[in-house]
């Protein structure tokens, strides 16, 4: 008789078990649904705890570079437009920000809301990380577009006035840059008045005295032209919109946390009992126990019952494909026990069925291969050896109907519980080898003797 199962192909990819990874997070679900809630629970509370953040925002339009007057044109006094990211250096360079804390104080702001704007801005300075106030650009190739400066604060009155502070002091960096090129038009300007005050020579030749004042009086009127540029110029950035009072905080979100924190535990729950699995070494399929030398004597089906309802497992076992299993497993046992006996003298086998773990179907494999032996005439003793649980008694012994027992020192036999099936019972919580070897003799003169 050959012993092993069905020969695999191992030239073809194995079909994802299913079931066994159903029983595997069923088998997992709880401990995972109970971190998963402790977890979320501490994060909701942590969240909850936390003091609330106000946001809010500014906006700024990004203009062309070219001022429109032909005299700054015509000098290179013109400030041109610059890149988000040297924009957002100059949000975060001292010039800025101290103006915008001056204007923090000129707001009326609490003194302890000011103080923790300030601190905040002056921390992210130390560690590159900025969150207090942003920059966001949505600008063209030209940087031609806009600037948002995005502030937030522990109070709606805090996060609007620092937004708009930040905001109005890069619009003065912007328009100071600006005003340093109309400054350098009015110093030329001014340099060049100097010298045909004296005696002007264009050429290696004088200036007769009215082209002189001819220039002279256009380059007074340049003057006049920059003094007046000095008051309205504006640079390349101006103000859109400044910032409206937040009606609520944007954090903390307490039952957004929790709801994340559970999630994102569920799903590495899962990750790590798969990992386990696969990393735990456990007979898996036929080809583990290949691995391992041993012989193959049958392949049961899983028995997806409530260990409640022993009737239903009865009747599980005695119809179907686990019965059928259980055929081939009779076989394979029977024909392996005529092959050990190396004798021609019948005896009374002993099949001993054990597992390192609760719950792999130790009991409901010993009923199931006994009614399978006693329904082809063999007379079976069941010996219940779980000191614990004792389920050979629900499997096999029905409810309400009298049974004969027989006590045996630490042990009692029950009468055919079942066709052709006896039951040894532990009568107290410990297993003692010499009262079993008792037992069995005394079953042996009984059972002969009838």
């Amino acid at each position: 008789m050959t012993q092993s199962a069905l020969p695999l192909d191992t030239g073809h990819a194995q079909d994802l078990d299913l079931a066994a990874l159903a029983r595997l997070l069923r088998g997992a679900w709880l401990p995972i649904l109970l971190t998963a809630s402790a977890l979320s629970t501490a994060a909701y509370f942590y969240a909850d705890a936390r003091p609330d953040v106000y946001r809010t925002s500014a906006g700024l339009a990004a203009l062309p570079a070219t001022s429109g007057n032909a005299l700054i044109s015509n000098s290179l006094v013109t400030a041109p437009a610059l890149p988000p990211q040297v924009v957002d250096r100059a949000l975060r360079s001292p010039e800025v920000t101290e103006a915008a804390f001056k204007a923090l104080e000129d707001k009326g702001l609490d003194p302890a809301q000011r103080q923790a704007v300030v601190d905040a801005v002056q921390a992210e300075w130390r560690s590159g990380q900025y969150q207090t106030v942003t920059l966001s650009a949505n600008v063209d190739q030209n940087l031609v577009g806009s600037y948002e400066v995005t502030a937030q604060a522990g109070s709606p009155e805090a996060a609007q006035a620092t937004a708009n502070a930040f905001a109005r002091a890069l619009l003065e960096w912007d328009r100071q840059r600006a005003l340093n090129g109309v400054e350098r038009a009015y110093s030329n300007l001014t340099t060049r008045l100097d010298v045909l005050d004296g005696a002007p020579v264009v050429g290696g030749e004088a200036v007769d005295s009215a082209t002189a004042n001819q220039m002279r009086s256009e380059v007074v009127q340049s003057l006049q032209q920059v003094e007046v540029l000095r008051e309205t110029v504006s640079g390349t950035l101006s103000l859109i919109a400044g910032a409206v009072l937040p009606n609520e905080p944007v954090a903390p979100k307490p039952l957004r946390d929790a709801l994340l924190v559970f999630g994102a535990t569920v799903f590495a729950g899962l990750l790590l009992a798969l990992a386990r699995d696969r990393l735990v070494k456990r007979v898996q399929d036929t080809e583990s126990l290949r691995s391992l030398g041993l012989p193959i004597l049958g392949l049961l089906p899983p028995v997806n019952l409530r260990r409640s309802d022993p009737a239903g497992i009865s009747s599980f076992l005695r119809h179907g494909s686990f019965r059928e299993g259980l055929e081939f497993v009779r076989l394979g046992v029977t024909t392996a026990l005529d092959d050990l006996s190396g004798s021609a003298t019948p005896r009374a086998p002993l099949i001993a069925i054990s597992s390192a773990d609760m719950d792999e179907g130790k009991s409901v494999i010993t009923s199931g291969l006994a009614a399978t032996f006693a329904l082809r005439g063999m007379r079976v003793l069941v010996v219940d050896a779980d000191i614990f649980r004792h389920r050979q008694r629900q499997l096999l012994a029905p409810e309400g109907q009298p049974l004969q027992i027989i006590p045996l020192d630490d042990t009692e036999l029950w009468v055919s519980v079942q066709y052709q099936t006896d039951l040894l019972n532990l009568r107290r919580g410990h297993l003692n080898p010499e009262a079993c070897c008792k037992a069995l003799k005394v079953y042996a003169r009984i059972t002969t003797s009838s």
